[in-house]
């Protein structure tokens, strides 16, 4: 009886690392797809930011049923503002729109990992408090995307900067609806089939990104590893005594796989999109993972 009980606590877990390997399956594919796939990964990239991050965000506000659950993703998400403000004032002649990219590869991979692993480690409790929190980075990322947009190298339209800002007007639309009226029953099914979805996804378009020749040809730099490493260091050190302090086993494990887990797969996705070459952002995608097992291990012993 135990060991079958294990084995349905362990079932979330494995599906979700299938979705992972299936979806990097499907990233090696793409990248032999040939140039007309690599010219068009732009306009993947858009399409993943409004069925994904921007779908989520609205259910995820309609459902908060009291102002109080967002206090711990509150201070969950308030990471990226203290590694913001660290990436600004570090980053010497750089443009600021650099800056906010590194940010970024320093983040916690809020959609891609910690919605779907805090899930499967830790029930529906924990899904909420990720997706809560996920649903909040929208607005530090607000401020790094339009820096980012600003200091492009590739200069985008501004048609498009709706599609970039998705998430946060999506966190605005589900706060409206919130005031008219509780978001239904079935909404829950959202964030439930959104795990592997969203590993599915993440995991596909962060392969692809990363055998992009626009990321190869930006290489890798001992620079932009000690780079990569303060502002990891940074994120631990504001997350760590959270999910020590914490009474709640959802608001921990979510604290800790924020810490140390996945390398955030929006970066490199970013990186084509606007035009950067950073060397930061090719570290977090090479060693981001070695923090992985870490994370994992502390969210496993804490459930």
């Amino acid at each position: 009886m135990v060991v079958r009980y294990r084995a349905l606590m362990l079932a979330p877990l494995v599906y979700t690392f299938a979705a992972y390997a299936a979806g990097a399956a499907m990233g090696l594919a793409a990248d032999r797809g040939g140039p007309r796939i690599r010219r068009d990964w732009p306009i993947y990239l858009r399409i993943q930011l409004l069925a994904t991050s921007a779908l989520l965000g609205l259910v995820s506000t309609w459902r908060l049923a009291n102002p109080l659950q967002a206090l711990a993703p509150v201070a969950i998400t308030a990471v990226a503002v203290v590694v913001l403000i660290v990436s600004l004032t570090t980053r010497g002649r750089a443009p600021a729109g650099q800056a906010a990219l590194d940010t970024w590869a320093a983040y916690p991979n809020g959609a891609f990992w910690v919605l779907p692993i805090a899930g499967a480690v830790a029930g529906t409790s924990a899904s909420a408090v990720a997706a809560i929190s996920n649903a909040l980075y929208a607005v530090p990322n607000a401020v790094v995307i339009h820096l980012m947009r600003r200091d492009a190298p590739h200069p985008q339209r501004r048609s498009t900067n709706w599609v970039d800002q998705s998430a946060l007007l999506a966190l605005v639309v589900g706060g409206l609806l919130h005031l008219v009226g509780p978001a239904p029953a079935a909404s829950r099914w959202v964030l439930i089939v959104s795990a592997p979805v969203l590993a599915f996804v993440g995991a596909a378009l962060f392969t692809g990104s990363v055998l992009h020749p626009h990321n190869l040809e930006a290489g890798h730099s001992p620079q932009g590893i000690r780079r990569w490493m303060l502002l990891s260091t940074v994120r631990a050190g504001f997350l760590l005594p959270l999910a020590i302090a914490t009474r709640s086993t959802s608001v921990a494990v979510v604290s800790v796989l924020s810490a140390f887990g996945a390398p955030a797969f929006n970066p490199v996705q970013l990186a084509v999109l606007y035009g950067y070459r950073s060397a930061v952002v090719n570290a977090a995608a090479r060693w981001g993972w070695t923090l992985l097992p870490f994370g994992l291990a502390m969210a496993l012993a804490l459930r």
